[in-house]
């Protein structure tokens, strides 16, 4: 487990799932985090060349937040997903950034005051141009009480997968 495939050429692949009927086509960039995505040329590469072959919208995520580079640059979330566009995107995808929105979100009563990412980049490109992908982890616990009031899965009962936790648990709750 975790090691990545090579399953080809993104742009051919691009290109082939277009011609098969795929509506739209999603780049994940799981480096982006890695580096500081306005440099991440191959990735800018991509999406230029995917954009003049494939006619669907392409949605491109990961490294899409408030970040500094090796140099000391700041970048805002907003000017990575500038690039993004500038280069064939039609979407970005937030992850992590999303979560900390949400969490933003929630410290100040449920009330948007235009300073997450999100709002950012809706506020500039729309909101269909902004796409929030949440990745959940489980977290297995021994019983209910220990899940603090969180949304149990029990993946012993008849509807589980069968699935056990480090320790043999079958209770899980999921985080982002």
């Amino acid at each position: 487990g975790g090691e990545v495939r090579n399953l080809g050429k993104p742009v051919a692949l691009a290109r082939r799932y277009y011609e098969e009927g795929a509506d739209e086509v999603t780049f994940l960039n799981i480096t982006g985090f890695r580096e500081c995505p306005l440099t991440d040329l191959p990735m800018l590469k991509v999406l230029a060349e995917a954009s003049r072959t494939c006619f669907v919208p392409l949605c491109v995520g990961g490294g899409i937040k408030d970040l500094v580079d090796a140099q000391g640059t700041r970048s805002s979330a907003l000017q990575v997903a500038d690039a993004y566009f500038r280069a064939g995107a039609d979407k970005v995808s937030l992850g992590s950034d999303a979560a900390e929105a949400a969490r933003a979100y929630l410290e100040r009563g449920g009330t948007c005051d235009g300073s997450t990412s999100i709002e950012a980049i809706s506020a500039k490109y729309g909101a269909q141009a902004c796409v929030v992908s949440i990745d959940p982890r489980r977290v297995w616990v021994a019983d209910a009480a220990a899940a603090e009031g969180h949304a149990l899965a029990d993946h012993a009962g008849p509807l589980g997968r069968g699935g056990r936790g480090p320790a043999g648990e079958s209770l899980c709750w999921y985080e982002c």
